[in-house]
């Protein structure tokens, strides 16, 4: 990791010498806003870091959200929650007793949803996370929607996932719904003319996957796809990230790098 940052800033540095004047990027919360500095100073993914985010009056804000058992939804990144307890594998009514380290509780959508709805101009993230089936994920993506639609809140919400299956089935639920396509895989990327022939409106690629294809992000551009950069914890890469016309960066510290 350290020598990529150095490859960053390095590119950076010469991307700076022919632009000065590059538009600001976007600012997405990582999983809300919990940390001040390095320190967590609350627990990522509950309503206290969505309140915080929205305080700072960040650009966006990411979630994760899982099926349970009992077919609830609920914001967490990780699955296993602790021994004996997962948020796929457990009853709501378990997962709602147990007390994360700052004090908080794992929210529902609902919940999460209902807060979010009070910024209609931060936009909100949501992550579907893999379940142990296809049908589970058809169900989870479906009871998300209903939770948005309910809200009337189509036009502040994306949907990203890491499987474009996930997304294809998103757009077949909900055709004007906006969408994502995550990647880390250096040579599992999609192609720019294949994220348009899905009709994946944004892709959000890890920077090691855009320090080899940079020629994509003009692609991506001409194609009308928002970009997304992530993780972008550090004022060089966001420099580099605003010089090459990226349209959103992800970050754990949005505190430090929103303008």
């Amino acid at each position: 990791m350290k020598k990529l940052l150095i490859l960053f800033t390095a590119l950076g540095v010469l991307l700076s010498c022919g632009s000065q004047d590059k538009p600001k990027v976007k600012i997405l919360a990582h999983r809300g806003l919990c940390t001040t500095g390095v320190n967590f100073t609350t627990d990522e993914n509950t309503l206290e870091a969505l309140r915080r985010a929205q305080e700072e009056g960040v650009d966006g804000v990411e979630f994760d959200v899982h099926l349970t058992a009992d077919d609830s939804l609920v914001i967490r990144h990780d699955n296993r929650i602790e021994e004996g307890l997962s948020c796929q594998g457990s009853n709501y009514e378990d997962i709602r007793a147990y007390l994360l380290p700052h004090g908080n509780r794992i929210p529902t959508l609902g919940e999460w949803l209902d807060q979010a709805k009070k910024t209609p101009e931060i936009k909100m993230m949501l992550e579907l996370k893999a379940q142990g089936s296809e049908e589970r994920e058809k169900l989870l993506v479906s009871r998300c929607l209903e939770e948005i639609r309910s809200r009337d809140m189509l036009d502040q919400m994306y949907m990203l996932s890491f499987k474009s299956e996930t997304l294809d089935e998103v757009l077949r639920q909900e055709p004007g719904m906006k969408v994502i396509l995550n990647s880390n895989s250096l040579h599992h990327s999609m192609l720019p003319e294949e994220v348009k022939a899905h009709g994946f409106q944004a892709v959000s690629y890890n920077v090691s996957v855009i320090l080899n294809h940079t020629d994509w992000i003009q692609q991506f551009r001409d194609a009308g796809i928002e970009t997304f950069m992530w993780m972008v914890n550090d004022v060089n890469l966001r420099k580099i990230a605003e010089d090459f016309g990226f349209d959103w960066i992800t970050t754990d510290f949005a505190q430090e790098l929103k303008y």
